[in-house]
């Protein structure tokens, strides 16, 4: 009985291991095709630095977590719009259906580029988070 369980769990394992150890040799060997060193000293460098008898997130530790605070609002707003338009789309209500509808048809219709454009260029500068282009042209 328990053989059934771990087998499949050591067979994905195995498989997992072997395409990593795949895609290292072709990396490396790559690398060693174009003359390159990997300069992997270099990286403790801009994980944290030692100042005033303190240690400090550098470059990389402070990008993870300005990476992990994003994920976590977004998944935040995510759920918000995601329960809110459920809620509507399952209410009695032929306003909020259609509201609804309209937005996950909007947003599912739009290709992504698209959204970040409208986003960034279109509804930025009108709630004022981001300046607009246009004082930037001559």
């Amino acid at each position: 009985m328990i053989f059934k369980i771990i087998k499949p769990v050591l067979s994905a394992i195995l498989q997992i291991a072997l395409v990593a150890i795949a895609l290292a040799w072709l990396l490396n060997s790559g690398a060693e095709a174009m003359g390159y060193r990997w300069q992997w000293e270099r990286v403790p460098d801009y994980l944290a630095f030692y100042e005033d008898g303190e240690w400090w997130p550098a470059e990389l530790l402070e990008g993870l977590i300005v990476t992990i605070k994003l994920s976590a609002l977004a998944l935040l707003f995510t759920l918000l719009f995601g329960l809110i338009t459920a809620l509507l789309k399952t209410s009695n209500s032929v306003v909020g259906r259609a509201i609804a509808h309209s937005y996950v048809e909007g947003i599912r219709n739009t290709p992504l580029l698209v959204q970040i454009y409208l986003l960034y260029f279109v509804f930025g500068p009108i709630i004022g988070s981001i300046d607009s282009p246009q004082r930037y042209l001559p």
